[in-house]
């Protein structure tokens, strides 16, 4: 592949990366409702969504999971909160650590935001399934460069 064509190729597929993470940023700006009465960021939702898998789980962890610092988690916690959706519970081993786990209310909204993807992820997962290893590993690795880029980015 000659430099021209590499880069024409290369071009349509940061045009389009960069068109879906623009459309990702309006995303992350618009509160929904997921079964309740409360009104809920996506960062909200998202932190709703992985206590709700990882029930007990500590500041410190799921601040890792997520990808965001422990100021930030802390934030959204507080939030959350105050929403009722999530309980802060000390650790029975540790007088300093808190642990989180999602209220009845919280259920709901975490049920909710299952189905919620249920509904828009269909096509993705076809494609998915459609994918054999081979493409399954390239895009694997195309999202692992990119979350690499990021990183480097936020610790510049």
């Amino acid at each position: 592949m000659n430099d021209e064509t590499f880069h024409i190729k290369f071009a349509s597929v940061d045009f389009l990366f960069h068109k879906i993470f623009n459309k990702m940023k309006r995303i992350e700006q618009t509160p929904r409702y997921f079964g309740t009465e409360t009104l809920l960021y996506p960062s909200e939702i998202h932190t709703i969504e992985a206590i709700g898998k990882n029930a007990g789980i500590n500041m410190t962890d799921l601040a890792a999971l997520q990808g965001v610092t422990k100021g930030a988690v802390s934030q959204v916690i507080r939030k959350l909160v105050d929403k009722e959706m999530v309980i802060r519970m000390k650790d029975e081993k540790s007088d300093r650590e808190v642990l989180l786990k999602l209220s009845p209310t919280g259920k709901v909204a975490h049920d909710a935001h299952k189905k919620f993807h249920a509904r828009i992820n269909p096509h993705l997962l076809d494609l998915v399934e459609q994918a054999d290893e081979e493409k399954m590993a390239f895009m694997t690795e195309v999202f692992k460069a990119i979350d690499q880029f990021c990183d480097q980015v936020l610790d510049e």
